[in-house]
């Protein structure tokens, strides 16, 4: 669970924007009243590039490439949201965090991760902000969030699944200080490739 009044004023504290008052943004655990407006946030996004993913296994030596591609057309999509998993992200010990407008109670973004206690590894699994309020710092606050949260369940990595397509996320997560850690085939429901970047807590 969240320490609500901690987690509140260290996010906050970063990265003004002009166009949100931070005093007025709240971070707190989401609640199954929430999961209708989490449904209903604008999660498109567009895509110029694509990582491609080449695997050369040799037996003893395996090379794995990544390639920046650039797509022959703009990419329209959306990030596959799961009512059911996030059903399941509400659960004891995992993170469903929201951030809402503290005024108005519109919900602006959410963030959820999964926990494995043994591996002391997140896997962030959703990162969600409303289109008509990204660019204003809101997911490296919730990244940021998150990353007290992991801190506080004494894990030593947070894991972000990135599928190929969706080149801002990936582009966000390096920003973000991710590194690329791995892939995965058919990872998602969708059977996209899965990009995996890890961060330290």
């Amino acid at each position: 669970m969240l320490n609500e009044r901690r987690l509140n004023r260290e996010a906050q504290a970063r990265g003004q924007s002009p166009s949100i008052d931070p005093a007025q943004l709240r971070f707190r655990d989401a609640l199954e009243d929430d999961l209708p407006a989490c449904l209903a946030l604008d999660a498109s996004y567009q895509s110029d590039y694509v990582w491609q993913m080449t695997v050369h296994d040799a037996g003893d030596d395996i090379q794995v490439n990544c390639r920046r591609q650039r797509l022959p057309r703009q990419l329209e999509a959306r990030h596959p949201v799961d009512e059911r998993q996030l059903r399941l992200a509400l659960w004891r010990d995992n993170c469903f965090v929201v951030v809402e407008d503290a005024q108005s109670k519109q919900l602006l973004g959410y963030i959820t991760m999964r926990l494995d206690r043994h591996g002391r590894v997140a896997y962030l699994q959703d990162l969600v902000v409303d289109l008509t309020h990204r660019r204003r710092s809101l997911g490296a606050r919730l990244v940021h969030v998150a990353r007290l949260w992991a801190s506080d369940y004494h894990l030593q990595q947070i894991i972000f699944e990135v599928p190929t397509i969706n080149y801002p996320a990936i582009r966000f997560a390096q920003a973000q200080g991710f590194a690329f850690c791995g892939f995965n085939d058919h990872h998602f429901a969708n059977r996209e490739i899965a990009l995996f970047f890890s961060l330290s807590v």
